[in-house]
């Protein structure tokens, strides 16, 4: 060994067997002292979609800015962060993508450009109807694959400018195979279909290409949801709306999940509006003040499906009572049968008009109705139930196979 070499060993404070490994600790060195020891450190929330959790991690943050970049921010981290191009975190009450990485041999630590999502893409799974939410940088204009703005095209002809207008929208998202064009999402009330789907141009990243589309009677437009009518998912509360808790009292509130009209196993949520009137614990309603308080129970996959229970927690003990519907099918189709009942399976007296004119045949006991449709008319029918609670009545359609 020389005595240059141990001469400039002595002078940087080598640490590591070679250059390659003193360059990366040093650099390893820099990225913590950015850190903790300027004012760039700060904590982010990674996300990962394999257990769909977010955790902490301590990271630096410059700004980035430049007239195409306005809500865009310069990431650098150590490697066991876990950054890569695709990943979603939070940071400043708002969720950011990464789309940029700037490569360096054996890098020692990550560096790339984050995006703030601006919006977030909604969309009904038509397998197994699961809501799936993921945030998403959203922005208007032609781009082109690396996430710049390109000129609109113009054409004259014969003094007529003509405007080239393929797609005025874009979003870039975690990447998801499920997209594809035609796809249509509900942005701030405003309908868009996708038009192409680029899952080429950035790792792990989806860029969809949204044109203006025109809004459904079935788009959810508060929500967020296209066709939200394929999840017709209801639930309703077993006891009469008057429902009460008594003080110091645990309670299942006894609910029921429907889909179509038909009782089904799903997981629901529930939320207290005042936890020191009605806390929830396990699923439990426990009485802790006197007062009322509004009970959310939502399903657990699509939270936009809720009801909202007004609960009076009293002093004394009430005696509940059952709330009745008419159970079954909320739809017929053609050349098929179905068959309601009350939820109880209680008797009562059934009537049923039919809305339509349709071959039909109805048969009528004290405790069932049976209809069978015949033909390929459209209509409804209104079933009626005369109970102890009153008049009960429940709207069924007609529809195709």
């Amino acid at each position: 060994m020389s005595i240059r070499y141990e001469e400039y060993k002595d002078r940087v404070h080598f640490k590591g067997d070679t250059k390659r490994a003193y360059v990366k600790t040093k650099v390893e060195e820099s990225i913590d002292s950015l850190i903790h020891d300027s004012q760039y450190g700060f904590t982010i929330e990674v996300y990962d979609r394999d257990t769909d959790t977010y955790t902490s991690h301590e990271v630096a943050i410059l700004s980035t800015k430049t007239t195409q970049e306005y809500e865009a921010a310069n990431i650098i981290a150590p490697l066991n962060v876990g950054l890569e191009k695709g990943v979603i975190f939070k940071w400043d009450n708002n969720e950011w993508i990464l789309l940029k990485k700037m490569f360096r041999p054996d890098q020692p630590g990550f560096n790339g450009i984050a995006y703030r999502c601006t919006g977030y893409l909604k969309w009904i799974d038509e397998h197994t109807k699961q809501l799936h939410i993921q945030p998403a940088y959203i922005r208007s204009g032609r781009i082109t694959n690396a996430l710049g703005v390109t000129p609109d095209v113009n054409r004259f002809f014969k003094n007529l400018r003509m405007h080239d207008t393929d797609w005025n929208m874009m979003a870039a998202t975690q990447r998801d195979l499920e997209f594809h064009p035609e796809m249509r999402f509900i942005i701030n009330g405003q309908a868009y279909r996708v038009t192409n789907v680029d899952n080429v141009s950035i790792d792990d990243v989806s860029v969809l290409s949204l044109v203006d589309d025109k809004l459904l009677d079935t788009d959810d437009r508060i929500n967020g949801i296209a066709y939200s009518d394929v999840y017709e998912y209801t639930i309703k509360n077993k006891l009469t709306d008057n429902t009460k808790l008594y003080a110091g009292d645990v309670m299942e509130l006894p609910l029921v999940v429907l889909k179509d009209g038909i009782e089904v196993e799903d997981d629901v949520v529930l939320m207290s509006s005042d936890e020191n009137i009605i806390e929830i614990s396990n699923g439990h309603l426990i009485g802790r003040g006197v007062g009322t308080a509004v009970v959310r129970a939502a399903l657990k996959r699509n939270e936009t499906i809720y009801i909202d229970i007004p609960i009076e927690v009293t002093e004394t003990h009430t005696q509940q009572e059952v709330q009745l519907y008419i159970s079954g099918n909320d739809y017929i189709e053609w050349n098929t049968t179905e068959t309601y009942k009350m939820s109880d399976g209680s008797a009562a007296v059934f009537e049923v008009e039919t809305r339509s004119k349709i071959r039909k045949e109805i048969e009528i006991t004290d405790t069932e109705v049976t209809i069978s449709i015949k033909d390929k008319y459209s209509g409804t029918f209104v079933i009626t139930a005369e109970t102890e609670q009153g008049t009960i009545e429940k709207t069924v359609y007609i529809r195709t196979v």
